[in-house]
This record gives structure tokens, sequence and C-alpha cells, in this order.
């Protein structure tokens, strides 16, 4: 039995829990918060629906109001519409993952974290990767409802994958933004104005819903080099064919969503530690 000295200052309990705590790896941790973020999804599996719904509503918007001066049918436009959308909703879904863990915050969850013996970034890991799963879904159900209105894949399955699995990776990277500014927002409700703000500029201004060359000359110039740009490309290439045209934007993809993990994982990282 140990004893403090006279006069010195109590430890709080906290660091007693985690000094008594045995300690376990970074993968321990975060599959055991994944798990308590995917238990979300199977006790709300509406969060799924409501995930799709919006994109879905704002397609079939989009090919009522451009078919005609973009394609001429709605047919025609569809085809170069869903690949867009795709790419669309892959900056518009994360902004749940900043409110989530701003949310948790709030209600004080995270004060238990700071209790436990856990790596620091486990529970930022755990809330990009537990939502893997729902935009995941949500893709699915967005291609699949394509389908239903007469989108066609001209390619093949391994292709259908590949550009599913571009679309998580912008997804993933993405998500990294938005729980920086949901760990730096005051409050959850301002979460999603700011990651709309920063994310509207790359969803809108790129060819996720007319082609770069219809564009104003200046706009045009951003469009070229806007990754959502490259990644509704890719997807398009690997929908609609030649599949095979489609390396230069997914190398231009993995590479943009590379240069964001670098960026705002450690950013992340750091406004968690001030926040808590």
């Amino acid at each position: 039995m140990t004893s403090t000295p006279l006069g010195a200052p109590a430890a709080p309990a906290g660091a007693a829990v985690v000094a008594a705590a045995p300690k376990g790896s970074l993968l321990t941790h975060t599959s055991a918060l994944v798990g308590r973020n995917l238990s979300k999804l199977r006790t709300s599996p509406q969060i799924v629906v409501f995930s799709a719904l919006q994109p879905i509503i704002m397609m079939l918007m989009f090919m009522v109001l451009f078919a005609g001066s973009v394609s001429g049918s709605q047919s025609e436009y569809l085809q170069f519409l869903l690949p867009g959308m795709l790419a669309q909703n892959a900056a518009f879904m994360v902004t749940t993952v900043g409110q989530a863990i701003n949310t948790d915050i709030e209600k004080g969850i995270f004060d238990r974290f700071r209790s436990l013996p856990i790596a620091r970034s486990a529970p930022l890991i755990a809330h990009v990767v537990g939502d893997l799963p729902r935009q995941a879904a949500a893709t699915v159900v967005i291609l699949g409802f394509g389908v239903i209105l007469g989108f066609r894949v001209h390619t093949d399955p391994l292709s259908v994958l590949l550009a599913i699995l571009l679309v998580l990776l912008v997804s993933f990277a993405f998500s990294w933004i938005a729980l920086t500014i949901g760990l730096i927002a005051d409050k959850p409700e301002s979460v999603n104005m700011l990651v709309m703000m920063l994310l509207f500029p790359l969803a809108f201004g790129s060819n996720t819903l007319v082609t770069t060359d219809s564009l104003p000359g200046w706009l045009q110039a951003w469009v070229k080099i806007n990754p959502v740009s490259h990644l509704a490309t890719a997807v398009r290439d690997l929908l609609t064919g030649p599949a095979s045209s489609a390396g230069s934007d997914i190398g231009t993809t993995v590479l943009t969503a590379a240069v964001v993990l670098v960026l705002f994982v450690p950013l992340a990282v750091r406004a968690y530690a001030r926040r808590l």
C-alpha cells in the first residue's frame, strides 16, 4: 500500500482508473466502439432510408429540370446523372459524422471515454468506421433505385464494386473533415451548416449534374481540378464504360483522399485533445 505525501494534490479519479485498468491495442479499442455505433443502425434502420431518400429526391428533381437541356431525354440524362449523384452524395453523407461526435461530447459520453485506458484516437476512428455501413447501404440503395428508374450498367460486376468502393473511400476521407468540424463547433446544430459551407462548392461546382464544357470558362477551370469531378468521371466510366478509361481519374481520386486523410486525421486528433 502506498501513501500520498502530506500536502500533495490528489490524483483525479479518472487517472486512477486509467492506471489500474489493463491496456489493449488500438484495434481492440476501436472495434469495441465501432460496435456501439453499429448498434444504432440495428435499432434504427430508418437512418439508412433517410440517408438515401434525400439524394433520390434530388435525382428525380434534377431529371425533370435538366434532362431536356443536357441530354434531350430523361433516360439518357439518367445515365449521366446517377454516377454524378453518387459522387455528390459522397460529400453530403458525411455531415452526420460531425453531428454525432459533437452530440456525444455535449452529452458527456466522451467524458467517460477519457476515464478509460483507450487510445485517444479510438473514439474518432470508431465514429468514422462505424458510419461506413450506413454510407455503403445508402450508396447501394441509390444505385438500385436508379436501376429501377432505367439506369443501365454497361460494365462488369468488378467495375461496379470498384465504383462503390471509390465512393466510400472519398466519404471516408471527407468524414474526417466533418469530424474535425464537429470537434470544433460549439453545438450540433451548427455542424451541418459548417460542413455544408465547406463541401457545397465541391459537390455542386463539379461535373456531377452537367458536362464541364457547358459551363462558363472561369468555372470550367475549377471543375477540372475539383476532386468530386474526378470521382464523378471515374464512377461514370466504371458504370457506363469504358471502364478502362477511368484509370487517371481513379488515381487522382485516391491521391486526393490520401491528402485529405494526411491533413485532417492529425487535425481531428488535436481538436479532440483540446476539446477534452
